[in-house]
């Protein structure tokens, strides 16, 4: 039996994806690897809008975030971490592990930071160093305005601003040398289209001079080691990189840097969201401002929906499930992949299915869904 990939990360890869991955292998000291390194530092600076290169280290993205953490938390490294979620969790923990002095936020599951949230809490931890957001929080579908909370901190004393993109970066905009972000992580297995295996980070010129001037935590994650490679005429990376994966990424940024792309992610998004609603489903985030183009988080009214999920994957399509205390409570739909009208009409047809005896709402949630297809492509 066929099945659908569904979760968020890893996603779907293209063909020209799987082929480019399959590429020969070459030395990873070579003129060859060079020329592959700079071709994909060129495309990264075109998706992130930045004039700065992309450290790649062979991780995931936790990777990424651990290597933020090890050259800007640590010991006497006052840290303000504002969370709405599972991975926001997780940032402030890694950078506790580092010895950080940490004062948590937290916004309700679902919820999204406003500016005005964080800008109370750099007010009221006036002494903060670095401050730690996350741009789309996968584990409920959150999508929060990093731009407009990065506008909004006190001018007086700006943190440094340490942001977790690795669900956001290739799905939706994310320009962090415009919005004001210092550090930026991110990963391959989401809106980068590319199997797991590498993580990325993005740094201002404030960061690499905060980093130059630290001892880091870490000597696979020092940030300092990785740019003396980064920067030659001939870059490399200072140590062994998964080169397969670096064809793939090559490969799969010419689909997020073209034009419209991040219009189809959001057309995607809010037109499964409309069908589902159609079936009786409720969207976990409320607020249609705070909605992930990525992910989508449902839940039902009698709030059990762990059947629905187990009769998706009976049928072939994985979803993935809620996360935490939202275990058994939601389920996330992924439409980072080239996600059109015909899979979105799979899974609403298997979501219909699925509700079996229980199904709620009208028979009209293609019709709704549809609607809502045709009238964003107007």
């Amino acid at each position: 039996m066929k099945r659908y990939l569904f979760t968020p990360g890893p996603v779907p890869t293209s063909r020209g994806v799987s082929l480019a991955e399959a590429g020969e292998l070459i030395a990873h000291r070579g003129a060859d690897f060079s020329e592959l390194f700079l071709r994909i530092e060129k495309k990264l600076s075109l998706l992130l809008r930045s004039s700065g290169r992309t450290v790649i280290f062979p991780s995931s993205g936790t990777g990424a975030l651990e290597s933020l953490a090890a050259n800007f938390t640590g010991p006497g490294v006052r840290v303000l971490s504002v969370s709405c979620g599972i991975f926001g969790d997780r940032f402030r923990e890694i950078a506790d592990l580092h010895g950080a002095s940490i004062t948590g936020v937290d916004v309700p599951p679902g919820e999204g930071v406003t500016p005005q949230i964080v800008a109370e809490a750099i007010v009221a931890n006036s002494g903060t160093d670095v401050l730690l957001l996350t741009h789309n929080e996968t584990s409920t579908g959150v999508l929060n305005p990093i731009e407009e909370i990065v506008s909004a901190l006190p001018k007086w004393k700006k943190p440094l601003v340490l942001v977790d993109g690795v669900s956001s970066v290739g799905a939706m905009p994310c320009y962090p040398e415009e919005w004001g972000v210092d550090g930026l992580a991110t990963a391959s297995q989401k809106g980068l289209l590319t199997p797991p295996g590498l993580g990325l980070v993005w740094l201002s010129e404030r960061a690499w001079e905060r980093a130059a001037g630290k001892k880091c935590g870490s000597y696979y994650f020092d940030l300092v080691r990785q740019k003396k490679d980064l920067y030659k005429d001939a870059p490399e990376n200072p140590y062994t990189p998964p080169v397969s994966l670096y064809y793939a990424l090559d490969a799969a940024l010419d689909t997020v840097t073209a034009d419209g792309w991040f219009a189809t992610r959001r057309r995607a998004a809010d037109t499964f969201v409309a069908g589902a609603e159609a079936l009786g489903f409720k969207p976990l985030v409320a607020d249609k401002k705070f909605r992930s183009a990525g992910v989508s988080a449902l839940s039902l009214p009698n709030g059990d929906i762990s059947d629905v999920t187990k009769s998706l994957r009976a049928m072939g399509l994985e979803p993935a499930g809620g996360q935490g205390a939202l275990r058994g409570k939601i389920m996330r739909i992924a439409h980072y992949h080239d996600v059109s009208w015909p899979e979105i009409s799979l899974m609403l047809g298997a979501l219909y299915a699925a509700l079996g005896s229980a199904r709620r709402g009208s028979g009209n949630f293609i019709e709704a869904a549809f609607d809502v297809w045709e009238g964003l492509a107007k």
